[in-house]
């Protein structure tokens, strides 16, 4: 008799028992590198055909705008259809732009506005895909399993940006973009053919409601949960003064300042994956007793170390001030994350995983705009990042004296 108890939760707590969780996990593990794979070969396929930086930095805000704007309807679509299926048109659609773009490279017709109204419409695809993936967790796990299967399938997104740039940049310099397109366009057909299988339980409160009064209600549910109420105003201007500068600063200053080539952005825009999946592995091991207190003081050092990097001469220099800055975002998001996750009905999860998104992300497009713009002005983006760290810095030292932050459990 115990023997049967014990093979019965031995089945429970081995997640990969579960079929459906194996065919998301081996979907993500799929799309999520082919995702990053085409994303380095469009991003020094900008850099190449254009040495205007401006066009640069109108590939993020291309990408950024649509990803905002639509973030709420694709937490209420995933709150009413099948999960599966939006991935499955989600991971269609990019694998069909990939397409389109591996024709122009081939003709040699591609220009800048093909690839930044290409960054639109993976926007858009983004806005759709994210809530989908976060909330079927919960649609095809128990509830004890729940912390394990997040923790897998963020595993995988965060395996991407250091297998995905790697790949990525290899490639261009062996094969060319050719090749680079190609491979990323067949990972994320391979990931829709997978996803299309997914059987999962669909929690629909009312049937039949306006979308629109689905969108209120979540609106009022987010604006009454205490962890994004407390977390909001930091989240916008953290991501006013790092993503911008970031995603443009680091292509520019491997190109401009270090005179590198594709393999040595792979490097940098490796080390950011590393980084982030080292905080994740941190965090699964460790158990914060005091989450707020840690959150801000690793804010505190991610802007003195988003500051030296303004300073540093060498790209591996770079690189592991990168690797480190990526670990202490980790040690923020991640437990903020975990809480909306445990405390939001399920009904409501696709909402709240979208407004989660919009929130810490809200002012992403004016930052790439803005940083653009200064820099089309002739302002160097080493100096930009550095006056960037310093306010960083300073919000974080003031964040201190934010009592709902501190007390966050």
């Amino acid at each position: 008799m115990e023997t049967e108890i014990s093979a019965e939760k031995s089945q429970k707590t081995n997640i990969f028992s579960n079929r459906q969780f194996l065919l998301l996990f081996m979907a993500t593990l799929i799309s999520s590198p082919g995702y990053y794979i085409y994303l380095i070969g469009s991003e020094w396929l900008m850099l190449t055909i254009d040495d205007n930086r401006f066009y640069f930095g109108m590939l993020f805000v291309a990408a950024s705008i649509p990803r905002l704007l639509f973030l709420s309807v694709g937490g209420v679509v995933a709150d009413r259809f099948s999960k599966s299926k939006i991935l499955f048109f989600s991971d269609l659609t990019r694998a069909l732009l990939i397409g389109a773009i591996l024709i122009l490279v081939f003709t040699e017709t591609v220009n800048v506005w093909h690839l930044i109204v290409m960054a639109m419409m993976f926007g858009i695809s983004d806005a759709f895909s994210y809530p989908a993936t976060n909330s079927l967790v919960p649609s095809i796990l128990d509830k004890e399993q729940f912390q394990k299967g997040n923790s897998l399938i963020q595993m995988t997104t965060l395996i991407s940006p250091i297998f995905g740039p790697a790949i990525g940049g290899t490639m261009i310099a062996f094969i060319g973009f050719q090749g680079v397109f190609t491979v990323a366009f067949v990972m994320l057909l391979l990931a829709s053919m997978i996803v299309i299988f997914i059987k999962h339980k669909n929690f629909i409160e009312k049937e039949g409601k306006n979308p629109w009064l689905e969108f209120v209600e979540g609106f009022h549910y987010a604006r009454k949960h205490e962890v994004i109420r407390s977390i909001m105003v930091i989240a916008l201007i953290v991501n006013l003064f790092l993503t911008g500068p970031i995603s443009i600063g680091l292509p520019l200053i491997v190109k401009d300042v270090f005179f590198g080539d594709a393999i040595s952005l792979a490097i940098v825009e490796s080390s950011l994956g590393l980084g982030s999946l080292i905080g994740t592995i941190v965090l699964v091991i460790v158990t914060l007793k005091k989450p707020g207190k840690f959150m801000v003081s690793s804010l505190t050092l991610l802007g003195i170390l988003y500051t030296i990097v303004g300073f540093a001469y060498s790209l591996f220099i770079t690189a592991a001030l990168v690797l480190f800055m990526a670990i202490f975002i980790q040690f923020m998001n991640i437990p903020l994350i975990t809480s909306l996750q445990k405390t939001t009905k399920k009904v409501m999860i696709g909402r709240m995983m979208s407004f989660l998104m919009t929130v810490s992300t809200g002012l992403v497009p004016i930052s790439f705009f803005i940083t653009s713009v200064i820099i089309s002005f002739g302002i160097g983006i080493q100096k930009i990042m550095i006056i960037c760290g310093i306010l960083i810095t300073i919000v974080a030292i003031i964040t201190f004296r934010n009592k709902k932050i501190l007390s966050l459990i």
